[in-house]
């Protein structure tokens, strides 16, 4: 009696050849391609089945044979009390390779992510060669860019490494559950848990580091949310319409979360007054309004709410003494530093100083000394 080998992906999968991602209405969509066949540890990828004589022609005859040996290669395993079923032993993406059904924990794009690509979703490690243009996703368990992120989402589970840098447009979001290590970045949002080292100037992004912040070159135009430690290399602010704000102490993963909230807070309330505008009109605008307003007041106070329980979470997190702000090069005036409750405004330009907390104030040191 032959046997059929039954795939649990797509055996004749080419990443060469994808096809747009059909919706449910019809359309397609052209930043969805499924460019990987992701599979985890532990999964089913392939196993035997019996095959009646009379039906052999319904199958693919590539995968008829007269006795079970899987064509198993590497990254693949069996169980003893489960002969006929091939496991993927990691996780990783499947193909045929040389014939053998192969797990790989490592994915090389070796181009840009663009509309060839579409968006990746990957669970093992990610290389791109290329860059990642604007308005395309990519996600991975540790992700390593060659190239440049554009106005792109950038999502690694561990570690993250763009050696092109970021030129995010003002739509850019890294975000690394580990460390994160760019060349340069601007216009862009950063969020890691861990530490965020920047080898040439970040500016005019919003920063949201879990542990230290290392900038090798100049840091202006930028809101910072630091836990411990942000050093910059060379300068500190400068330009008339680059704001630059640090804060420390507090733990930053909270902070973005409170910042999400914030504007969404201030989305409610210019609705809020729109509609209170509308209402003033009377007749027909003013009943249309009227239970939008209240619906609108009752969602601005449970927001209001949780910020308020947010902040009571976040003031528990407070490392103000464990905190310095250290700036060997230059720091122009109007930056502004704040650890904790304490606050400090530069009014005059500085020279290798570091910032930090003593007795509920931030205070200048001489690094020199």
């Amino acid at each position: 009696m032959p046997f059929f080998l039954k795939h649990y992906f797509d055996p004749d999968f080419d990443y060469m050849k994808l096809r747009p991602t059909q919706n449910e209405d019809g359309s397609v969509d052209h930043y969805e391609l499924n460019y990987v066949q992701n599979v985890v540890e532990g999964q089913v990828i392939a196993e035997w089945a019996e095959v009646a004589e009379e039906d052999i022609a319904e199958y693919d005859q590539r995968f008829l044979f007269e006795e079970k040996k899987f064509p198993a290669g590497r990254g693949t395993g069996l169980k003893r009390n489960d002969p006929d079923k091939l496991f993927a032993a990691t996780n990783g993406y499947v193909l045929y390779q040389e014939d053998r059904i192969t797990v790989k924990e490592t994915l090389n794009v070796r181009r840009d992510v663009d509309y060839n690509t579409g968006n990746v979703t990957f669970v093992g490690k990610l290389n791109v060669y290329g860059s990642v243009r604007a308005g395309f996703n990519i996600q991975a368990r540790e992700i390593d860019i060659q190239g440049q992120v554009e106005g792109a989402s950038v999502h690694a589970f561990k570690e993250l490494s763009c050696r092109g840098g970021v030129k995010g447009q003002g739509k850019a979001l890294l975000e690394a559950g580990a460390n994160m290590r760019l060349s340069f970045a601007e216009f862009a949002t950063l969020k890691c848990k861990g530490n965020l080292l920047v080898r040439g100037s970040l500016m005019h992004s919003k920063v949201f580091c879990g542990e230290r912040l290392a900038v090798g070159g100049r840091m202006q135009g930028a809101d910072v949310y630091c836990h411990k430690y942000v050093y910059v290399g060379e300068k500190l602010g400068g330009g008339l319409d680059a704001d630059m704000t640090i804060l420390l102490g507090y733990h930053p993963i909270m902070l973005y979360a409170d910042n999400q909230l914030h504007e969404e807070l201030r989305r409610l309330r210019r609705e809020l007054e729109h509609s209170e505008n509308q209402r003033e009109k009377g007749g027909f605008l003013a009943k249309k309004h009227g239970p939008k307003i209240e619906q609108l007041r009752e969602e601005i106070e449970m927001y209001r709410s949780k910020r308020a329980r947010l902040w009571e979470g976040i003031r528990r997190t407070e490392k103000l003494h464990e905190c310095k702000v250290l700036v060997p090069g230059s720091v122009r005036s109007g930056v502004e530093i704040s650890i904790g409750p304490a606050y400090y405004k530069v009014r005059e330009d500085m020279n290798d100083v570091y910032f930090y907390y003593e007795d509920g104030e931030v205070k200048v040191g001489d690094s020199a000394r």
